[in-house]
């Protein structure tokens, strides 16, 4: 599993110029699964430390402290997290021109995972949660804060 997350201003996910979700300061993540996770990865440790590491990343600013220092986490701050599919996030750009995308996670159980990790996620955390539709054509917009892009990934951090 890996995830970009990145610190924003606001960020909105839109599908033939309807916004289906939209967030104020937060996180917006984009969220892949590779064919090593398999169908049954939600029952792994990984996965549900990933969503607890991903609300307890400390990359925002304290109320009081200028705005480029790292202390607090997204709860603490009080932002809203945007969860975005993107099986993109497996492309393998080693050969040739065109992206192959063999290592990205089945259709077929990668949106599941993406819809328990969004009810997971949403269920640790006190924020709002608002997510992208798995498989759809969308339109991402986001102001990235800092910028401060970060990204997560189960191979590295839990192997």
């Amino acid at each position: 599993m890996r995830i970009v997350a990145q610190r924003v201003k606001q960020a909105s996910v839109s599908i033939r110029e309807e916004t289906v979700a939209a967030i104020g300061p937060g996180i917006m993540a984009l969220v892949g699964f590779g064919q090593q996770d398999g169908p049954d990865f939600h029952q792994t440790g990984a996965f549900s430390a990933l969503a607890r590491k991903l609300l307890d990343l400390r990359i925002f600013p304290a109320p009081d402290a200028a705005s480029s220092t790292f202390q607090i986490s997204l709860e603490e701050y009080g932002g809203s997290l945007l969860l975005v599919p993107q099986f993109t996030l497996y492309a393998d750009c080693r050969r040739g021109r065109r992206p192959s995308f063999s290592a990205a996670g089945s259709p077929q159980w990668a949106e599941n995972l993406f819809l328990h990790f969004v009810r997971t996620v949403d269920g640790l955390s006190s924020v709002s949660v608002s997510s992208g539709i798995f498989g759809a054509d969308m339109d991402v917009h986001l102001c990235n804060w800092g910028p401060v892009t970060l990204l997560l990934d189960s191979e590295i951090l839990y192997s």
